[in-house]
């Protein structure tokens, strides 16, 4: 997909408390309450007489800021980027010119495409993902607000990064790379017990002492929350033989939804077995996925002491 560029962005809340997200986003298009501003009044822009709908005595600061919003709505080119938030994503589209009364008062204008919850990557862009600066346009009290976040917006739909972020980025790539000989030189023992330390960081909990609950498996672990169990065989070296006869095993036994096959040092054969693997259930971890979860679960320290 073709790079999103936009000068300008703006937020726009679809009806009181989203009433109109779900059909605005299945159906294509922008809505807008104020029925009971002069419809012809704003296509001209004519703000005087679109004011004349706001009771007399009405503050003329709070008008003017609601005929702005409304002006936008009207007027906003093509080429201008519109955001909302629904069903915990970010949605964003390119708008048609093109206003339309509705029976109601209420004025719509049709999306160029449609309304979008990817990045051009098709990856979902989840709100949990995004930065708190970018979500707090929700917290906006009007209708429609500038995105002041917009180079930051543009970067998440384009699946990019800004500058400092994707510095950060390499500078943790460059350490997961130069982790990779540490682990490949650590002593069987100590790769189980960095394997134990990545899963209990990340929640797990043993049951019970290697090799006493099922002699074809070095860890057994069990989530306090979901009570799930999967069972883990750490390997300094393995081969195709190695791995397959495990993934034979597992097969047999029941009580674990998973089967984790942990080696710093698969020959070439099994690294290029590996690749064309897909199976969600016997999942196999090399130095790659070793590295990566010992710098997310803060065990580089830990690596470079076993190193000095």
């Amino acid at each position: 997909m073709q790079k999103v560029v936009a000068e300008k962005a703006l937020f726009i809340k679809l009806g009181d408390k989203g009433r109109w997200e779900k059909d605005c986003i299945e159906n294509g298009y922008l809505q807008l309450g104020y029925h009971e501003l002069d419809h012809d009044a704003c296509l001209v822009g004519d703000a005087d007489k679109a004011k004349r709908a706001f009771p007399e005595g009405y503050n003329q600061g709070a008008a003017t800021r609601h005929i702005d919003q409304v002006f936008k709505f009207y007027h906003e080119p093509e080429s201008t980027l519109w955001i909302t938030f629904y069903s915990d994503r970010l949605w964003w589209c390119f708008s048609k010119e093109v206003i339309e009364k509705q029976s109601d008062g209420s004025k719509v204008r049709p999306v160029v495409t449609k309304w979008s919850d990817t990045d051009i990557n098709g990856l979902p862009l989840h709100k949990g993902r995004l930065s708190g600066k970018l979500l707090s346009v929700q917290g906006f009290q009007g209708t429609i607000c500038t995105v002041k976040e917009k180079d930051y917006l543009l970067h998440k739909i384009n699946g990019t990064n800004e500058p400092h972020v994707q510095a950060a980025e390499n500078a943790v790539s460059n350490l997961e790379r130069a982790l990779f000989p540490i682990i490949r030189n650590l002593h069987p023992k100590d790769l189980e017990t960095l394997t134990d330390l990545i899963f209990r960081q990340a929640g797990w909990q043993r049951t019970g002492v290697a090799g006493e609950v099922e002699k074809d498996i070095d860890l057994d672990l069990i989530s306090p929350i979901t009570q799930e169990r999967i069972a883990v065989q750490v390997k300094s070296r393995a081969n195709v033989g190695t791995y397959e006869a495990y993934k034979e095993k597992f097969s047999d036994m029941s009580g674990f939804s998973k089967f984790y096959f942990v080696t710093h040092s698969p020959n070439k054969t099994l690294d290029t077995l590996i690749e064309a693997t897909t199976d969600e259930y016997f999942i196999f971890w090399g130095v790659e996925e070793l590295s990566r979860q010992s710098v997310r679960n803060g065990l580089v320290g830990w690596l470079i002491d076993r190193a000095s």
